[in-house]
């Protein structure tokens, strides 16, 4: 049985992260009727809120195995935290991405000091290879959202929402392995916020964690396509998995052109920079609603990590519809 204490992650993380604001957005409340408010973890260090879970299992690290090294699988942002976490504690890194991965997450890993590998069409691919170099070269295999350390550090956000926004109802977070979610899950459970309903939201065509449900153990997608590569994910986590069967959160799925209209939305109705995966929970929020009881709202804006040329193409397309 794991454990996890999201109280203590929150101070142990404290001197690391930034505490990123609750911003609300007159644009959203004005099309679903309720007070929208989204967690900017695009502006968390690194550009994504991976960096908490990655600097927690960092900082979690005996010596013996901070002088092994560890090395991870990819596809941006959890290398870009495991980088940076690893910069900051002296630990040297290695980080496994497939090669779609955006050149600004490659650029920025490289640039946080960890040796960059590009292997791989997706994530899986890459997270195959990087366990096979562990066990070559003796480093230690930092799971990208399967580990208790980092669940735990990504509850962290929760602590935050209701201490900042205690009247907040609903947290709508975007699902890839699980990472996220189980970590809100377990901060909600910890902090006794059973009034605080918690949705999950999936790209359609990446929808793991519908079909772990479903088969009642991870399963492997045969056929992933999304142009949400940060929540492109084949096979979810058993420890995400686990927490989620026991908690029962909502879940939602979203195609990738609702994607795309979240995405330009919050770039040309309020400047937010966010990446693809970054929007997910917002085009969840665009494409479902919420029940009629549901008063206030905080989506979790995952990341920021985008290439210039994507963020030129947002600036010129047409805008989403009105509603």
């Amino acid at each position: 049985m794991h454990t996890y204490n999201v109280r203590s992650c929150s101070e142990r993380l404290a001197p690391y992260i930034i505490r990123t604001p609750l911003v609300e957005v007159e644009e959203l409340n004005r099309r679903l009727g309720k007070r929208v408010f989204l967690k900017l973890e695009s502006l968390q260090r690194t550009g994504a809120f991976k960096f908490r879970g990655a600097m927690n299992y960092m900082l979690s690290l005996g010596e013996e195995e901070a002088a092994r090294g560890i090395i991870t699988a990819s596809s941006g942002n959890h290398g870009l935290g495991m980088s940076l976490a690893g910069q900051l504690r002296g630990v040297k890194c290695t980080v496994v991405m497939p090669v779609t991965a955006p050149q600004t997450k490659q650029r920025r890993a490289k640039a946080y000091g960890a040796s960059l590998i590009l292997h791989g069409a997706d994530y899986d691919e890459a997270q195959v290879y990087a366990k096979s170099l562990a066990a070559q070269e003796g480093y230690i295999y930092v799971p990208s959202f399967n580990h208790p350390r980092i669940i735990e550090g990504q509850g962290t956000m929760l602590s935050e929402i209701l201490e900042d926004r205690p009247s907040v109802d609903t947290v709508i977070a975007p699902v890839g392995g699980g990472g996220v979610l189980a970590g809100l899950l377990v901060a909600r459970k910890e902090m006794g916020a059973n009034h605080l309903r918690l949705v999950g939201v999936e790209a359609a065509g990446a929808a793991s964690m519908q079909a772990a449900l479903r088969d009642g153990c991870p399963s492997t997608i045969p056929n992933m396509k999304t142009i949400a590569d940060g929540v492109a994910v084949r096979t979810v986590g058993d420890l995400n998995l686990e927490i989620i069967k026991e908690l029962c959160p909502r879940l939602w799925q979203v195609d990738d052109e609702i994607i795309l209209d979240a995405q330009r939305l919050l770039f040309q109705e309020s400047r937010i920079i966010s990446e693809t995966a970054g929007a997910v929970s917002v085009a969840g929020l665009l494409e479902m609603g919420l029940p009629e009881d549901a008063r206030e709202v905080v989506c979790i804006i995952s990341g920021s990590n985008v290439d210039l040329p994507s963020l030129t193409n947002l600036a010129a397309a047409n805008p989403p519809l009105s509603s």
